[in-house]
């Protein structure tokens, strides 16, 4: 190498040391924009998370059947979470409930149409409606009605099928709707279903002082010149 070469390769070495400060910026701009997603990720994670306090602040009470056996098997429970509804059915704020035969056997394990423990027994209930899934046409919130289900009406909320809730007249009391559609329903089934019932026939009627031999009475007289006998 001649000493001509030096100096020259010396001046270059230090432009090119010079050049490299201009060169640094670019990664400390790459670096400042990584973190931007990961702050908008942070922001929008807030508002997620918020959401699940407010389902689970939800509660309604209920009777358990935890299982078969006698009454210490029906527990009082506290249930968490709004009911999500589906097409066509209510939400009911149930404000009494019925109690019958077919529950007592359903806790015995004697009654195979209730679902297996752990479930909430009740076949009817009454109360008023407090809020109302698509497709329902014939109910709206504020409705006064008493509720026929297979099971799960001993709790505080119920949410069934629209179709199978039906307005509670004028003058009854939520005791009284809530006593009525399991007992009725049997004793028209038993009346005109399965007995056939037709004008001018006359009905016995035993135990007349209990449950549905009392709408017997009442059913028989809607035709015309019915009968009962007690």
């Amino acid at each position: 190498m001649s000493g001509e070469d030096a100096p020259a390769q010396q001046q270059d070495a230090v432009e090119q040391k010079q050049e490299k400060p201009s060169e640094e910026p670019k990664t400390e701009s790459k670096t400042e924009s990584t973190p931007a997603p990961a702050a908008a990720a942070a922001e929008a994670s807030p508002a997620a998370t918020e959401k699940a306090p407010e389902e689970e602040a939800f509660t309604y009470r209920a009777l358990v059947l935890t299982g078969y056996g006698g009454y210490d098997k029906v527990k009082l429970q506290v249930k968490k979470g709004k009911p999500v509804l589906k097409a066509g059915e209510v939400q009911v704020q149930v404000k009494a409930c019925g109690l019958n035969f077919a529950d007592l056997l359903g806790r015995q394990g004697l009654y195979d149409r209730l679902p297996s423990p752990p479930v909430t027994p009740g076949m009817e209930c009454s109360g008023v409606i407090e809020a109302v899934g698509d497709e329902v046409t014939d109910r709206k919130v504020g409705d006064k009605v008493m509720v026929m289900s297979r099971s799960g009406l001993w709790q505080e909320v119920a949410v069934v099928p629209a179709v199978q809730t039906f307005p509670i007249p004028e003058g009854m009391s939520f005791e009284e709707a809530a006593a009525l559609p399991v007992n009725y329903v049997t004793a028209y089934m038993m009346l005109f279903d399965f007995g056939n019932l037709r004008p001018n026939q006359s009905v016995l009627v035993h135990s007349a002082a209990v449950d549905c031999p009392n709408w017997y009475a009442d059913l028989s007289i809607t035709h015309p010149d019915g009968h009962s006998h007690f």
